[in-house]
């Protein structure tokens, strides 16, 4: 059973209208982007730089935040406040699993500066305004830019602020045969998929639909199993990838371990039914990193 929920956000996620076609997902699917350019700090990013950016986003929402929500339970205000929002988990389905927090954060090198966006999903967008401040608040007052950059000892200047809402998620080209290549290492989900890669695919449905329901959507149970049956009949091509591992600290200092992959995955076959749910996964990323920046990719059509 779907744990109850305790706010009226809560309810609206637990109760979205429901589809047995992954196009609507893919109609449907809203997001919008911040992106931040950092001069001067791109080339020597450190590789866990994306869990303190996350770290000092989730701290800056918490000077504005409810007694409640500072203390991890549900938000007393009405509408709830932005930490809430994009901290608490505000559902757990009936697998366990936890509906996946309505925002990425992405960063990457650009001509020696430093490009950090936040994109944030679906209904969550009614706080988009208090997230993007916060998230120039926490990188400037909260991340740890001297310990992190040894040669700086202050935050670097912001030179841009750029907006952009996104569109519907684009139908990619019609193919027999597609490349998913892994631009940021994505965690495994508890062991590396050599033997059973349609699993990678599996993961990405579920993700796609969880966050639907920040759109009011979400997927039929029936059509969930039906597609996870078809990703077993397509044909992969696992070559590509190589193990690894990623480490980031919590709040308390302690450092997290996750098995990674990265390089490409082939998939192969009557692939047009997964073509969307590539297109969403190209949006939202792949795995529990993704707030931190772990499993960006692109898809080539081959």
């Amino acid at each position: 059973m779907i744990t109850p929920p305790t706010t009226r956000l809560a309810l609206e996620l637990a109760r979205p209208d429901f589809t047995d076609h992954i196009t609507d997902l893919a109609a449907a699917f809203h997001d919008q982007t911040v992106t931040f350019r950092l001069r001067g700090c791109g080339t020597s990013a450190p590789a866990d730089i994306g869990a303190h950016l996350r770290r000092s986003f989730l701290g800056a929402l918490g000077a504005a935040a409810s007694p409640a929500a500072i203390g991890n339970l549900p938000c007393t205000w009405d509408p709830p406040c932005a930490l809430d929002v994009f901290c608490r988990e505000q559902l757990r389905g009936p697998q366990g699993d936890g509906l996946p927090k309505p925002y990425v954060i992405r960063h990457a090198a650009f001509e020696g500066d430093l490009l950090v966006s936040l994109r944030i999903f679906g209904m969550a967008n009614d706080w988009f305004m208090a997230a993007a401040e916060a998230m120039v608040t926490g990188m400037r007052n909260i991340l740890p830019w001297q310990r992190l950059y040894s040669a700086r000892t202050s935050a670097p200047e912001i030179l841009s602020r750029d907006v952009q809402i996104g569109a519907p998620a684009a139908g990619l080209p019609e193919t027999r045969a597609v490349a998913v290549v892994f631009l940021t290492a994505t965690d495994t989900g508890g062991a590396f998929p050599a033997h059973e890669p349609h699993r990678i695919v599996s993961r990405l449905l579920r993700r796609v639909d969880g966050l639907s329901r920040w759109n009011g959507l979400a997927l039929e149970p029936s059509a969930g199993k039906a597609f996870a049956e078809y990703a077993r009949t397509l044909d992969y091509d696992t070559s590509g990838l190589r193990r690894g591992r990623y480490e980031s600290p919590n709040a308390k200092g302690q450092v997290r371990a996750k098995a990674t992959m990265s390089g490409t995955l082939g998939i192969s076959g009557d692939i047009a039914p997964l073509l969307p749910v590539l297109a969403m996964g190209e949006r939202c990323h792949l795995g529990r990193g993704a707030v931190e920046g772990l499993g960006v990719f692109r898809v080539d059509a081959l």
